[in-house]
C-alpha cells in the first residue's frame, strides 16, 4: 500500500510531535513576554558591553541589539531552538533504521514485500512532515506571546526565522539517518551523530566570540554558521545558506538509502 509506512511512522509518533511542539511554543512564550520588562533588558545589554565575546558567540554585532525585542528572540528563543530540536531530530533519525534494527523488528518489516528505500524515505518524510508541524507549534507560542506583552514585533519576521530552523533539522535528521544506516549498532551512530552536531556547535560558538583570529575561518564547517539566528531575524533569510543546508541534507539521505541497501539487517 503506497505511503503505509509514512502513515504508520505518523501514527506512533505524532503525541511526541505535540509534545514537542508545546515545549518550544511555551519557550517561544515566555521570552516575549519577559521582553516588556525593560530593567531586565538593560542589564543584558551592559552584560554584553562588558563581555563583547559573549554577544558575538550569539551573533550580535552590537550588544545594543539585546536590547531590543528582536534580539531577545533571535538570542534567546532561536538561539536555542535549534539546540532543543538536535534531541528529536536525533531520537527520530535513528528511529528510521538502526533503533528498529536493535529491537530486531527491521528485520520482520523487511520479510514483506517492502523496497528499503521506502524504508527510509517514507520514514525520513514522514518526521520532516513532523518537524514542521512542531516549529509550527513554536511559532504560535511566540505569536501569541507577543500579542499578550503588547509588543511590537513584525510577525513575518517571525515567519522567516522559525522556517530558517527547517533546513538545519533535517539536516541533523539526515546525518543521523545516515549514521544509522551505515553501522549496524546504535550506540556507534549515536555517538557520531553527538560528535558531529555537538562539535558543529563548539566549531561555530568559539569561531563567532573569536571573530578576530584564524579559528574563526573553521565556522564555514559548521551548520550552525549558516542557521545564523540572529542575523535572520534582522535582515531576512539567506538563501544561499538555506540552498546549501538543503542540499547537504539531500545528499545525506541518498547515501541513507544507498548504505541501508548494500548492507546486512542485523537479527
Amino acid at each position: 500500500m503506497p505511503w503505509s509506512i509514512f502513515n504508520e511512522t505518523f501514527r506512533r509518533n505524532w503525541r511526541g510531535m505535540i509534545f514537542w511542539g508545546l515545549g518550544l511554543g511555551l519557550l517561544g512564550t515566555v521570552m516575549t513576554m519577559i521582553i516588556p520588562n525593560m530593567a531586565l533588558l538593560k542589564q543584558l545589554e551592559s552584560l554584553m558591553k562588558m563581555l563583547p565575546a559573549i554577544a558575538k558567540s550569539f551573533g550580535m554585532d552590537d550588544a545594543a541589539q539585546m536590547a531590543t525585542p528582536e534580539g531577545v528572540i533571535g538570542a534567546g528563543y532561536f538561539g536555542r531552538v535549534l539546540l532543543l530540536l538536535a534531541v528529536y531530530t536525533v531520537l527520530s533519525g535513528l528511529n528510521i533504521t538502526v533503533n528498529e534494527e536493535d529491537q530486531g523488528i527491521m528485520d520482520m518489516l523487511l520479510s514483506l514485500p517492502v523496497a528499503r528505500w521506502r524504508i527510509v524515505l517514507e520514514k525520513f518524510a514522514a518526521y520532516t512532515l513532523m518537524i514542521l508541524v512542531i516549529v509550527t507549534i513554536g511559532f504560535f507560542g511566540l505569536y501569541l506571546g507577543s500579542v499578550a506583552a503588547a509588543i511590537q514585533v513584525d510577525t513575518q519576521k517571525l515567519i522567516i526565522s522559525s522556517i530558517n530552523i527547517v533546513p538545519s533539522a533535517l539536516l541533523m535528521l539526515a546525518f543521523t539517518t545516515f549514521a544509522g544506516s551505515l553501522f549496524r549498532h546504535k550506540n556507534h551512530a549515536t555517538a557520531i551523530t553527538v560528535l558531529f552536531i555537538v562539535g558543529s556547535y563548539v566549531v561555530d560558538f568559539v569561531g563567532s566570540a573569536a571573530s578576530d583570529s584564524p579559528i574563526a575561518g573553521l565556522r564555514s564547517v559548521s551548520f550552525f554558521a549558516y542557521y545564523d539566528n540572529v542575523h535572520v531575524m534582522q535582515n531576512g533569510m539567506n538563501v544561499e545558506s538555506i540552498m546549501l543546508l538543503m542540499g547537504i541534507t539531500v545528499i545525506l539521505l541518498i547515501a541513507s538509502i544507498w548504505c541501508f541497501q548494500q548492507r546486512d539487517v542485523g537479527i
